[in-house]
């Protein structure tokens, strides 16, 4: 059973944390209007040094656990705790939490990160709580429209036949 995610609750832990992020995904969706429901915070945080250990100890207070498939409501912990190394080069992670679900994406598809979004955020509250979420222009949800758009596949073009191959069927001669 999937735990309603307490959104101002996680951004206050984000918020003393001093998390520098921006709200992307179906609450940012939702801020600008879509009737979207969604079972999960979706933030792109600032890559830098000090953010992602401000970001590391904010996951710790949420007692945040890695959310694979198959092991969406347990999780499993990080092996000796969450620090900037925790998230290497990931493009997105999703956590399991006592308060709710949050996926952070430091690569939303279709942007460059944090400092792409941030550009075009808007300051929104969310309780007491001024918070930056994602341009409305990019769409409901910057990682999940883009991310179920195919790309068109296009068939390999025709071989053309040279003009000295043989016509079909007939024999080669040697």
């Amino acid at each position: 059973m999937l735990r309603q995610v307490s959104r101002r609750a996680i951004i206050d832990v984000l918020e003393q944390h001093a998390v520098e992020y921006v709200i992307i995904g179906g609450i940012g969706a939702r801020i600008w209007g879509s009737p979207r429901n969604t079972d999960d915070l979706d933030i792109c945080p600032a890559t830098t040094r000090t953010n992602k250990q401000r970001l590391a100890a904010a996951l710790t207070e949420l007692d945040a656990r890695f959310r694979p498939p198959g092991l969406e409501e347990e999780g499993f912990e990080p092996p000796g705790g969450w620090d900037e190394r925790s998230f290497g080069s990931m493009v997105s992670l999703g956590f399991t939490t006592a308060l709710g679900w949050i996926d952070v994406w430091f690569v939303p598809d279709g942007t460059e990160g944090y400092d792409d979004l941030v550009k075009g955020a808007s300051d929104t509250r969310i309780g007491d709580r001024d918070v930056k979420v994602a341009d409305r222009t990019l769409g409901t949800s910057l990682r999940d429209v883009s991310s179920r758009r195919r790309p068109l596949r296009r068939r390999a073009p025709a071989r053309r036949r040279s003009s000295r191959a043989a016509p079909r069927g007939s024999r080669s001669r040697p």
